[in-house]
């Protein structure tokens, strides 16, 4: 039954009006200007920055609401969302939008407006993969409703790395269309993975130290609990793949306060066990692959970033997964998923021989890919801005 359920709510095929549409979620983290420690969101005794967006939200027609007494989040106009995460970090999650450079565009636009109100504040967006100038003493957690303070006591069992993610790290991740052939679009993404990793890497600074990772956001993914990150593919079951990794990764609901914690597959077979679908559900949303899938994919691999590069991520993306030539391509350079190549993305980025290899001709074919699927889905300016930022990524001026 539960196979059934992974096959139809997560990996079957889906025709749709704009099969090249693109959303994204951007995570960006406040810090004062004057002293870089963290700009909260709850009321303290500085302007939070809930208060400046509520602010701002007002002035723009925004609709506010709040859960359980946490800070607010906002619905635009467009569809868009602004939320915190739990150490108030700011994501903005657009809707899904028909070409590459509209989501750019609406991004941008957004991102400049919440800079311009949080400078006038005295607070810095800063756009880096995890902080780069605080340990985690500095940032208590700021969403107390349930899912957040139980996943803090779970992470708290286990180890420093999933505290740490949850209110130090910021994220880009890019969705995408299933498409009428998920599984090849889920295995090249989940191939492309390590490479995303490595191109887009910007955290190696965390708590005013140098770490040895390109991406330090990627190391605390990776290790804040191996049951449930990871690149997760297999052939030629990989919706059984992906089940297996779910059934097999803890339940953050079955233990804490003195009870053991279970895997979900131990938890669902205990006697007497409440363990229903509404579980069933909750259980899929704390599970942290570097692709995820829902009703669309999740391609949740690379450190946030620079506005004003954000093409870079999206052409390099849409260029290779929605340009079918490109797609073929790709897939057959980068051959099955990897999870060594995804540890060795995170530790030396681009410094990586085989690494550096693979992500320049695949930074070839995302533009040939991009150009393909037309100006009016990736503007020559944002292709322009992407091959600016491979170039100077990769160290050469012949793309």
């Amino acid at each position: 039954m539960l196979l059934d359920d992974v096959r139809q709510r997560l990996f079957s095929p889906i025709g749709s009006p704009t099969p090249h549409a693109i959303g994204l979620e951007l995570e960006l983290i406040p810090v004062h200007q004057s002293t870089r420690a963290p700009a909260l969101a709850t009321k303290g005794q500085h302007t939070s920055t809930a208060e400046v967006l509520s602010r701002l939200g007002r002035r723009e027609g925004w609709r506010e609401q709040s859960i359980a007494g946490d800070p607010p989040s906002w619905r635009l106009r467009d569809g868009a969302s602004i939320s915190f995460e739990p150490g108030g970090q700011i994501e903005i999650s657009t809707v899904p939008q028909p070409t590459a450079s509209a989501v750019i565009d609406s991004t941008q636009s957004l991102v400049a407006m919440l800079r311009d109100a949080m400078s006038n504040a005295g607070i810095e967006l800063v756009a880096r993969g995890v902080d780069p100038y605080n340990d985690i003493d500095a940032v208590p957690l700021q969403l107390r409703r349930d899912r957040y303070t139980g996943m803090t006591r779970y992470f708290n069992s286990i180890g420093p790395s999933g505290v740490r993610m949850m209110r130090q790290t910021a994220a880009l991740q890019i969705n995408l269309e299933r498409g009428e052939d998920p599984k090849s679009r889920w295995r090249l993404l989940n191939s492309l993975a390590p490479i995303v990793v490595a191109l887009f890497a910007n955290s190696r600074e965390y708590a005013a130290s140098s770490t040895e990772w390109a991406s330090y956001r990627a190391h605390l993914w990776r290790t804040l609990d191996r049951s449930r990150t990871g690149v997760i593919y297999e052939e030629p079951g990989y919706a059984e793949r992906y089940l297996s990794f779910a059934l097999d990764a803890v339940a953050m609901h079955s233990g804490g306060d003195g009870h053991a914690y279970r895997t979900f597959r131990e938890w669902m077979h205990e006697p007497g066990a409440d363990v229903d679908e509404t579980e069933w559900l909750f259980h899929l949303s704390t599970l942290f692959p570097e692709v995820r899938p829902k009703e669309y994919f999740e391609l949740r691999s690379a450190d946030t970033i620079e506005p004003h590069l954000l093409a870079a991520p999206i052409v390099f993306v849409a260029g290779l997964v929605y340009d079918e030539e490109s797609a073929s391509l790709a897939a057959g350079s980068l051959g099955a998923p990897s999870e060594s190549l995804l540890e060795r993305a995170g530790k030396v980025g681009l410094s990586d021989p085989e690494i550096h290899r693979i992500t320049s001709g695949l930074t070839d074919l995302a533009l040939s890919g991009a150009r393909r699927l037309g100006k009016d889905y990736v503007s020559l300016v944002h292709l322009a801005t992407a091959q600016e930022y491979f170039a100077r990524a990769l160290g050469r001026d012949d793309i």
